[in-house]
């Protein structure tokens, strides 16, 4: 199995004088992207959905939550590499997006590759932003048989 450990969990406060917003990871999971075919002609996709959970005690107030994804075993996150497990230098090539046609890579500059949302929270309550991270595998890439893996930090900040 080829997948992807999102690594998150990261809890991070903004505040003012008389109110405070905590925002966390409420959800994620792994992105799995199953058996890859080397003779396959197509890519091999997945998606991930991750949740974000705002609280604000003070106030209602429209928050900002930008996700950022580090770059995890490749050289950059243009250029994501899943790692043969048992060493041997192997890897698959492959990439984290931020939309369905898999055209615009996730990674962790603002304003570039990261991603916000605009995530009203009620006064005194909470309110939850789903993003979601689109996987491809490169279809014909000659690999040996074995399970590849790579693990990515996830950074939340509202």
């Amino acid at each position: 199995m080829n997948r992807i450990v999102i690594a998150a969990g990261l809890l991070l406060l903004a505040s003012s004088a008389h109110a405070v917003t905590t925002c966390r990871i409420s959800r994620t999971g792994t992105l799995a992207f199953g058996p890859y075919d080397v003779m396959a002609t197509g890519p091999t996709d997945s998606l991930l959905n991750v949740d974000v959970t705002c609280q604000r005690q003070g106030g209602p107030q429209n928050v900002v939550v930008v996700m950022r994804l580090e770059r995890g075993n490749g050289p950059a996150v243009s250029d994501r590499r899943l790692l043969r497990a048992g060493g041997g230098g192997e890897y698959l090539r492959y990439g984290l997006f931020r939309d369905v046609g898999r055209s615009s890579t996730w990674g962790y500059t603002d304003g570039v590759d990261s991603v916000a949302q605009n995530l009203p929270v009620p006064n005194n309550g909470s309110a939850t932003a789903t993003f979601v991270i689109y996987g491809r595998i490169p279809a014909q890439q000659d690999v040996p048989i074995g399970v590849y893996t790579d693990s990515v930090q996830v950074t939340i900040t509202p």
